[in-house]
């Protein structure tokens, strides 16, 4: 998983890089802060991502860029398939900072499944999956599947847990892909679906597990998230939560995120555990490491 990750962030890297100084605004943010742009979430984390991987430091409100990244080789399929979701993101990175015109590329679903059912995500997971104890649920236990987009942690959750599952999307388009890969391996009993936000999720039953893969970022109001998520708990349920946070490949992975309806940068790991503590669940468990953190709260 590390491997593909690592090519992933380095391509990120570089196809920013490169983009910036093609089109004269690397030149630019060595000039002005980024709060003169306008998209400062997107220029702020820009300067980030160079500052971070070493390529620029901090002078004052600027950046001083120091080296440049050489062009990364792509070994694994998964960076290859997503290389041209980068590209794609990049013809559009110059209008969205000097403009603030944010294009939002879910239209565009045979990039938008590339990013949502991509290896990365799927290894992530399943990792989240075997370390936070889900794949030993029982047969009664169920899990929300909080944010099922197009059904890769569903499809996971079913794979590596006999647990029943209910998956949570808002896109009713997101929900008939999943019953179809549901309905193709022949497990339509142990799934169902509310179509709902987030924000707005209101469950059949309270469950044992809510599960939430990269959603904190995603969403327009997280904190109400996680309170839904405790009122759809059971007495003894836990939260189980896997986020790519402000670090490491959390800076440059969730970047692509932003192009796809992704409303912010993803939080860093203070601020999320912050949020899990503001709306009254305990932290338990938490490990993590390349910018991803894995994590169990509990009533």
């Amino acid at each position: 998983m590390w491997k593909r990750a690592r090519e992933v962030d380095s391509y990120v890297t570089w196809r920013l890089y490169t983009t910036l100084k093609e089109t004269g605004l690397l030149q630019k943010l060595q000039e002005k802060p980024w709060w003169e742009f306008a998209d400062r979430d997107l220029a702020r984390w820009v300067c980030d991502i160079l500052v971070e991987k070493g390529y620029a430091r901090r002078s004052g409100d600027v950046i001083s860029v120091s080296s440049a990244p050489e062009r990364p080789q792509i070994t694994t399929m998964d960076a290859a398939d997503l290389a041209p979701v980068v590209d794609r993101v990049m013809t559009l990175l110059p209008r969205a900072l000097e403009t603030g015109e944010k294009p939002n590329l879910f239209e565009e679903k045979a990039y938008y499944s590339k990013v949502a059912g991509s290896l990365v995500y799927k290894a992530i997971i399943e990792a989240a999956i075997e370390e936070m104890g889900l794949s030993r649920l029982s047969s009664e236990a169920v899990v929300a599947d909080v944010f099922s987009r197009i059904g890769t942690s569903v499809m996971t959750l079913l794979e590596m847990t006999p647990a029943r599952v209910i998956a949570v999307e808002p896109q009713p388009e997101n929900i008939e892909v999943i019953k179809r890969t549901v309905r193709l391996s022949g497990q339509e009993n142990r799934v169902s679906f509310v179509q709902a936000s987030p924000e707005e999720m209101v469950l059949p039953e309270k469950v044992d597990v809510v599960f939430m893969a990269n959603v904190i970022h995603w969403i327009m109001n997280p904190r109400l998230a996680l309170v839904r998520a405790r009122e759809n708990l059971k007495e003894k349920g836990s939260v189980r939560i896997i986020q790519q946070v402000y670090e490491g490949t959390g800076l440059t992975v969730p970047f692509i995120h932003y192009f796809f309806g992704a409303v912010r940068p993803p939080p860093t790991k203070e601020e999320l555990i912050r949020l899990i503590r503001d709306v009254n669940l305990k932290v338990e468990r938490q490990l993590g490491s390349f910018g991803i953190v894995a994590l169990r709260a509990t009533l």
